[in-house]
């Protein structure tokens, strides 16, 4: 149940609303620094997750439900949230846009006016909701170069990656794809457990399982379907099963990893 939301002053907030669209596959420093910005600006604010109809694939992922409880775990209940199917919008870039704003609508929540993003590439899609992107910013605030329309008074905020730790989403699921412990850089320390947990076992690479079997990793440290692969015996890849074991990977679990 949502906290009931506590009145210092009537005087701090206003009637401003911010959105950020994201795939939100794994949260990282970058999104944070977007999403603490929209706290600080705004009295509402609004996360649209992308592509929320792909999950356990390379690219995307995490489910629905993985995404909310990873975003909810890191900021509270202090974003609405609103998840996106993609609709192939490529013609004209305004019908994503259009697309996103009728989302909100049918979730009953405010008309943003503040759009948030990682580059002026990303913003392009939002431009006829918000402010035109042509020529330089309007103003510069802090870490963000933002552009405002004089007539409607909406913003676009766009992180200077040069003023910011430079992070990729692509870059951070690789690393923990390839369990290189360089990712718990990049991601918020309180999500680390959950990530290594929650991220599809299938998608990581094998741990190693040489050597007599009792020194083998600890499988209560591991989730269902984590992968193992044992050198010096014909490369088998080995499962961790539901009851606890590792067995070798079957023709059936070939095929599932080809997309079947």
């Amino acid at each position: 149940m949502a906290r009931k939301k506590i009145e210092v002053d009537s005087r701090i907030g206003n009637n401003r609303t911010g959105l950020m669209i994201t795939r939100g596959q794994v949260e990282h420093l970058g999104h944070g620094a977007l999403k603490a910005q929209m706290m600080l600006d705004n009295s509402r604010n609004v996360i649209g997750f992308g592509s929320s109809q792909k999950s356990g694939e390379f690219g995307n992922p995490l489910t629905q439900d993985q995404k909310k409880r990873a975003q909810q775990g890191a900021w509270g209940d202090v974003f609405s949230m609103v998840f996106l199917q993609d609709i192939g919008a490529t013609d004209r870039s305004s019908d994503w846009a259009d697309y996103v704003f009728d989302r909100i609508t049918t979730h009953q929540l405010p008309e943003p006016t503040d759009l948030y993003a990682g580059s002026v590439h990303e913003a392009r899609w939002y431009e006829d909701h918000f402010a035109p992107l042509k020529g330089p910013p309007t103003y510069r605030r802090g870490l963000f170069d933002v552009w405002e329309s004089f007539e409607t008074g909406k913003r676009i905020h766009i992180l200077d990656r040069k003023l910011h730790i430079a992070i990729s989403s692509s870059e951070v699921r690789t690393l923990i794809e390839r369990r290189d412990p360089d990712w718990h850089d990049m991601v918020p320390a309180k999500l680390w457990d959950f990530y290594d947990w929650e991220y599809p076992p299938h998608l990581r690479d094998a741990i190693d399982l040489s050597g007599i079997e009792e020194f083998w990793p600890d499988t209560k440290n591991f989730p269902i379907g984590t992968k193992g692969i044992r050198d010096g015996n014909g490369d088998t890849v080995y499962i961790l099963r539901a009851d606890g074991k590792w067995r070798p990977r079957t023709d059936a679990d070939d095929a599932k990893s080809l997309g079947d």
